[in-house]
């Protein structure tokens, strides 16, 4: 613990961070324990109370838990100790790991008591809706003591549902560049016009026959898979609306269409759940492709649930490219 700035930080920023992944293997249950008690009670003399010992006893093993992790947890300023960013940083991931930790109890307490395995898989809402319950159904039914658990993510989730272990696998319309993550592109899929059943649009056959139209479109974030998809084909087919409604997911963009808001561009996954009878699902004739990736992160080893999925998922996707 230092003064005000009497102790420097020893490490970059870079290893700063890497020193708190290495924590769970350089430090003691009880030294965890001190650390949280510290950062709960708001003092030493509190955490001591706490925890039934000395306050020279948790002092001596905060400083001896930034000696090993060679970053600066507290700050004494006026007599009180204040929590650095890097003590938040090291709370996160001390509540992170007894989280997996509880997952883990838990999924071994069902191994135990029915004889059960479980497969959690993470999902992309794009493929959460069809293209994952499709493959996790064909995976219960060869494996009748498989259960499963399906997780709709959004962007910010997938990475921490990864590399946390929150689940075994995940499933996106995007590569993941992680050391800690395996990605691999595993099938593509087509975009698909997406009409509402009006009269306007009966003759409409291709992207150019909306020019004349004029159609409200429902746009997508411009970074996004989605957003740069529909960008493209648009560009490709000199159109260029001047505005539209903004959407972040694809489901969203379908709903919208259904009650009659416009016109838009999704993949075929997400397809799949809409309504035929209110709308009209054209090809578009492209090279243009949305591409199918699978991750799995690194610590959860070589698992048989995650492997089966993977061939299945590699076989419903034939059919799409």
């Amino acid at each position: 613990m230092g003064g005000k700035g009497t102790r420097a930080l020893t490490q970059g920023s870079s290893r700063q961070f890497s020193a708190l992944r290495l924590w769970r293997i350089m430090l003691t249950f009880r030294q965890i324990e001190v650390f949280t008690a510290v950062m709960r009670a708001g003092s030493l003399v509190g955490a001591a109370r706490d925890l039934r010992i000395s306050q020279p006893t948790v002092t001596r093993m905060i400083l001896r838990i930034e000696d090993q992790l060679g970053i600066t947890l507290f700050d004494r300023v006026k007599g009180r100790i204040l929590p650095t960013p890097e003590a938040g940083r090291f709370l996160g991931e001390v509540d992170r790991a007894f989280e997996q930790m509880r997952g883990a109890i838990d999924r071994a307490a069902l191994t135990s008591r029915s004889g059960r395995s479980l497969f959690r898989l993470g999902a992309s809402p794009s493929l959460g809706r069809g293209l994952a319950p499709n493959c996790l159904a064909r995976l219960a039914e060869r494996d009748p003591r498989l259960s499963v658990r399906l997780d709709v993510l959004s962007v910010s989730q997938v990475m921490g549902y990864l590399v946390d272990q929150q689940g075994d696998a995940a499933l996106t319309l995007y590569p993941i560049l992680h050391h800690d993550v395996r990605s691999v592109e595993v099938g593509t899929g087509r975009p698909l016009l997406v009409l509402p059943q009006r009269p306007d649009y009966a003759q409409v056959r291709t992207l150019s026959d909306l020019a004349p139209l004029e159609p409200n479109w429902l746009l997508f974030e411009p970074r996004s898979m989605h957003g740069e998809m529909l960008a493209g084909l648009l560009s490709d087919a000199g159109l260029h609306p001047a505005w539209g409604h903004l959407v972040r997911f694809a489901e969203s963009a379908i709903a919208l269409a259904e009650a009659g808001m416009g016109v838009t561009i999704v993949d075929e996954f997400s397809a799949r759940a809409a309504d035929r009878t209110r709308l009209r699902l054209l090809e578009i004739e492209t090279p243009r492709r949305f591409t199918v990736h699978f991750h799995r992160g690194l610590g959860q080893g070589v698992g048989g649930g995650a492997e089966a999925f993977e061939a299945l998922l590699r076989s419903e996707l034939q059919g799409s490219i």
